[in-house]
């Protein structure tokens, strides 16, 4: 894995454009839908609005574990290794990286 690398912990959802219109950014993932209405579902992150609801993250895992070459995850099972680009598994005999929902 990189040295110094900081994982991101600003990985945002895909929110509707019914939001982002409006000029709203899409919540982080794993955000608290505090409110809705016809434009969708909203949260509160550091004092400002944003759009939430169901949608999934833009990237299923770290994109660092993309850069290396390995996998995804398909789905979240055993951490095997954590470190600064995520969690770890195995799938298929092959390192791979957890889903950020796990």
């Amino acid at each position: 894995m990189i040295d110094g690398y900081t994982p991101d912990t600003d990985v945002r959802t895909s929110c509707p454009a019914s939001i982002t219109r409006q000029g709203y950014k899409c919540c982080r993932v794993g955000c608290t839908v505090e409110y809705t209405d016809n434009d969708g579902e909203w949260g509160v992150e550091d004092g400002d609005w944003c759009g939430c609801g169901k949608a999934t993250p833009k990237e299923k895992c770290n994109a660092n574990v993309i850069a290396q070459g390995y996998n995804c995850c398909k789905s979240c099972g055993t951490v095997y290794f954590e470190d600064g680009d995520g969690k770890w598994g195995v799938e298929n005999n092959n390192w791979c990286g957890m889903p950020l929902n796990c």
